[in-house]
C-alpha cells in the first residue's frame, strides 16, 4: 500500500487545502475509498473525508455556512474527490448511525490529525451502537439488486461491498472499526479475496457476471451481517452521547470568529 506521501505531498495537500477551505478550522482528513482499504486500481481518483468547523459567527449569522464542502477534480495533476463535513451535522448524523462519519473519524490513514482529533476519536466512543447496521446493510443490498436486477458493476464497486459489509460485521461483534478489507475478510473466512484486489488493480473496467460465485458469496455474507446484529452486544442506541456534545460546545467556543480558525 502507498504511503500517504506518495498518495499526496505535504505541500500539496497544503496548497488544496488552503484553497479549499480557507475560513475553516479542518480537524481531520481520511484517506477513504479504495486507497483508504487497500484495493485501488491505478487510476484511482484520491478519496479524502474531512470534517471542518465553521466559525460560530458564521454559524449564528442569518445566512450560515453550508453544511459540507465538496470538491472533484484535479489538482497539481492529481485526482481528488473530497468532501468536508462541519462537525456539528456531523456530529450529529454520527448519532443517528452514519458509518461514513464514523469511518473518517476512526480512519488511521490522517492526512491532517492532532490533539483535537485524538479528543475526537475517544468521545466518538459513546456513540457506538445498532444504529450502524443500517448504513453497512444499505450498501451490499445495492449492490445485490443491481445484479439481481441484471446490471454489470465493476469488480471495484463489488470489493467497496465487502469491505463495507464486512466492516459492519466486525463492528458489531467487536465494537471496534475496521476498514482494510484484505485484514478482515481473512478474519471472516473471504481470504481469497486478494484474486479480485489483484483482478481490479490490472484492469479498472473488470466487471462480474450476476453468476459469479463471488455474488453468491455476498449474500452468504450478508447474512453473516444480519446474523452479526442480532447476536451483537452492542446497545440499540448511543450509550453516553454526552461527551460528543461537551466536545462540541468546546469547539464552538474555541473557534468563535474567522481570526480563531485560521492556522
Amino acid at each position: 500500500m502507498a504511503t500517504i506521501t506518495e498518495l499526496i505531498p505535504k505541500d500539496v495537500l497544503h496548497r488544496f487545502l488552503r484553497r479549499e477551505m480557507r475560513y475553516r478550522r479542518v480537524l481531520l482528513v481520511a484517506v477513504r475509498g479504495s486507497h483508504g482499504s487497500g484495493f485501488p486500481h491505478p487510476e484511482s481518483p484520491l478519496e479524502l473525508k474531512g470534517i471542518h468547523v465553521d466559525h460560530t459567527e458564521a454559524l449564528v449569522a442569518l445566512v450560515p455556512p453550508p453544511r459540507a464542502h465538496n470538491f472533484v477534480g484535479e489538482f497539481e495533476s492529481l485526482q481528488i474527490d473530497f468532501s468536508s463535513l462541519e462537525l456539528g451535522p456531523a456530529l450529529r448524523d454520527l448519532l443517528k448511525g452514519d458509518g461514513s462519519v464514523l469511518e473518517r473519524i476512526a480512519a488511521s490513514r490522517q492526512l491532517v490529525g492532532g490533539a483535537d482529533v485524538v479528543r475526537l476519536r475517544k468521545v466518538t466512543r459513546g456513540a457506538l451502537c445498532k444504529r450502524f447496521a443500517s448504513y453497512y446493510r444499505t450498501f451490499s443490498r445495492g449492490v445485490l439488486r443491481d445484479y439481481e436486477e441484471g446490471e454489470r458493476r465493476s469488480v471495484n464497486h463489488l470489493l467497496a461491498a465487502y469491505r463495507t459489509a464486512l466492516t459492519g460485521v466486525h463492528l458489531l461483534r467487536t465494537g471496534k472499526v475496521e476498514l482494510g478489507l484484505l485484514n478482515l475478510a481473512k478474519h471472516y473466512g473471504f481470504g481469497d479475496i486478494g484474486e479480485l484486489v489483484k483482478r481490479n488493480r490490472s484492469n479498472k473496467g473488470a466487471s462480474l457476471e450476476s453468476n459469479d460465485p463471488w455474488i453468491a458469496r455476498l449474500v452468504r455474507l450478508h447474512a453473516l451481517l444480519e446474523e452479526s446484529f442480532e447476536l451483537s452486544e452492542l446497545p440499540n442506541d448511543p450509550p453516553d452521547p454526552t461527551p460528543l456534545e461537551e466536545y462540541l460546545l468546546d469547539m464552538r467556543r474555541r473557534y468563535f470568529d474567522a481570526m480563531t480558525v485560521q492556522d
